[in-house]
């Protein structure tokens, strides 16, 4: 049966149930806290389905985040798919480890069967109502459910009711194997919370289901919803498993945000006596184009050290923010998918912020913060030679400060806001989603180490050409020099040891003379549109060079003697086309 959308609300309402009024789906201007697993990977894969290799490691870390985030009170707890042990749900619960009322968990769940499930539901009967989709047991069949645990309230009032919704995944992957084919039982229901209007909405697809979902369902679902993918894939960035996103984010407005959790990398699969690495990138991310999101540096370089890297999804027009590929618990503050009845002066949905990533420690059963989320540019930056010391250091302060100074060194600056995060080349990403940050370079995909490699070494063929003899205009560089990128002076790169900015850039050799030229013309032409005075554009100007290497390898300087004529003033843009050269 194909799948369906369900509106949780009338589930609830044919249970006798009232819908919860969730803290993350109140369309008002309160920020609201989520706790995120990705787990480390350790699993078994039989004919009984999918789960932890170690139950007894997995109870201990399972148990200790959710208890975590219940004191926290945290409004949205995930885990993804086929990872938490059914055996912490009901233990949890028992012990008074629930969610308080208006928070909502969102469970992956190892695998288990229909009778399994009805066992399940009868012995929790007495501190939970159970509800799912019916369907009849199939012999040798799994299903691979996701579960909302939220408190509820009888319709005609009365106490709190705790409630589990069961949704069953609604599509088998495709590997080659046939793991789910041939062993998963499907169900055809998605739930989603809320109505859009007066409340948020919210959903949640499981992996593959991801290839069952229609135009039909994002065109009902698009708006002023948050739709988490839960997932176990070791391919998450392969075509079927984002073209759901593509047709989401294809319509028109902000108030649409997609949550992708992952394991972490390097699952370990322990299946048929063989245990095999799955060498994956978990790509667990958060995709969103909020009114007014935060792309201020220090927004960003907070998130960047506590482990979630910026990223801007040119097709789709939205920041596609990326978390580090380590098993964690990522604590978050997020703004509401959309606000609705809200004074301007509150409405500011700036997206999320990562407050911690917390690692396992086991010697005290706890997930603890850490201060050192590596995202793997100390290990390449020596690549830049002897530019790596002060390109290291604009990292530390913002690794955006460090990427925007070697994208000026490679010329990379297609429009006047090239500095901007947006166009910002090395945070562009293209339906692949490849990731091509320099200061963030966890992504194994060749094409982007190749990338980084060559916009480090770039930085050290202008470090090596500025020590050679240089033109009038940059003799002060003899003395001393560093790397530098300011907000006050954003197109140079290079300031002398007396305190004076100038812009040093090196195309290598796949410019000509004449590429060369438009690329020393157009940076020309932004600092004239920068500059305000006409000596501040002419001593900019001045201080402007650009190499190219020649057919001989040689190191050419392009028109080193432009802006110092007599007759010019060098106040013009060079795309005047009225003035004669």
């Amino acid at each position: 049966m194909p799948m369906q959308l369900h509106s949780l609300s009338q589930m609830l309402t044919d249970a006798s149930l009232a819908a919860p009024d969730l803290r993350v789906l109140n369309p008002n201007h309160e920020n609201y806290t989520a706790h995120l697993l990705q787990p480390a990977g350790d699993i078994e894969a039989d004919t009984h389905g999918v789960r932890n290799a170690d139950q007894d490691l997995a109870g201990r870390q399972y148990t200790a985040f959710l208890r975590q985030a219940v004191s926290e009170q945290s409004a949205l707890a995930i885990t993804p798919e086929y990872s938490m042990p059914w055996r912490v749900v009901e233990d949890s619960l028992r012990t008074g480890i629930t969610p308080a009322e208006g928070a909502l968990w969102v469970l992956g769940c190892e695998s288990t069967t229909i009778e399994q499930l009805n066992a399940f539901r009868d012995r929790v009967a007495d501190i939970a109502s159970v509800l799912y989709e019916p369907l009849t047991p199939q012999l040798n069949r799994f299903l691979d459910p996701v579960l909302y645990v939220f408190p509820s309230r009888p319709q005609r009032g009365g106490s709190l009711r705790l409630v589990i919704v069961v949704q069953f995944k609604t599509s088998p992957m495709g590997d080659a194997g046939h793991f789910e084919i041939n062993g998963l039982q499907t169900g055809s229901r998605i739930y989603y919370f809320g109505n859009g209007t007066t409340q948020l909405r919210l959903a949640t697809l499981i992996c593959s289901d991801a290839f069952a979902f229609l135009d039909s369902h994002a065109h009902e679902l698009y708006h002023r919803t948050l739709l988490i993918h839960v997932q176990l894939n070791k391919s998450p960035r392969h075509a079927q498993y984002r073209r759901y996103r593509e047709k989401l984010l294809d319509y028109d407005g902000d108030e649409t945000e997609v949550l992708c959790l992952n394991w972490a990398k390097e699952v370990h699969e322990r299946c048929g006596g063989t245990r095999t690495c799955w060498d994956h990138l978990p790509c667990s991310a958060w995709y969103l184009r909020p009114d007014r999101f935060a792309d201020d540096d220090d927004a960003l370089t907070a998130n960047h050290n506590n482990g979630m890297y910026y990223t801007w999804l040119q097709d789709s027009r939205c920041r596609a923010l990326f978390f580090t590929y380590i098993p964690a618990v990522f604590a978050i503050t997020a703004s509401k998918v959309a606000h609705h009845g809200v004074a301007a002066a509150l409405s500011r949905r700036r997206g999320p912020i990562l407050n911690s990533t917390r690692v396992w420690e086991d010697a005290t059963g706890q997930w603890v913060a850490t201060n050192a989320v590596a995202d793997g540019f100390a290990a390449i930056v020596a690549e830049s030679g002897n530019a790596s010391t002060d390109i290291q250091a604009l990292a530390r302060a913002s690794p955006l400060r460090a990427e925007r100074t070697l994208a000026l060194c490679a010329g990379q600056i297609a429009q006047s806001d090239w500095y901007t995060p947006k166009k910002l080349d090395s945070c562009l990403i293209g339906t692949t989603e490849v990731m091509r940050r320099i200061t963030a370079c966890q992504d194994t995909d060749e094409d982007a180490r190749q990338y980084r490699t060559r916009r480090l070494r770039t930085a050290h063929r202008v470090s090596s050409v500025l020590t050679t003899r240089l033109p009038a205009a940059l003799s002060d560089l003899q003395a001393g020099f560093h790397f530098d990128w300011s907000s006050q002076s954003p197109h140079t790169n290079i300031v002398s040891t007396a305190g004076r900015r100038a812009t040093a850039i090196y195309l290598g050799d796949e410019h000509t003379p004449e590429t060369a030229y438009r690329v020393a013309a157009k940076a020309a032409d932004y600092i004239g549109e920068w500059e305000t005075s006409p000596n501040d554009i002419v001593e900019g100007r001045q201080r402007l060079h650009v190499w190219y290497r020649d057919d001989q390898g040689n190191d050419v300087l392009c028109n080193a003697d432009r802006y110092v004529k007599y007759d010019d003033t060098n106040t013009e843009s060079p795309f005047d086309i009225t003035r004669a050269q």
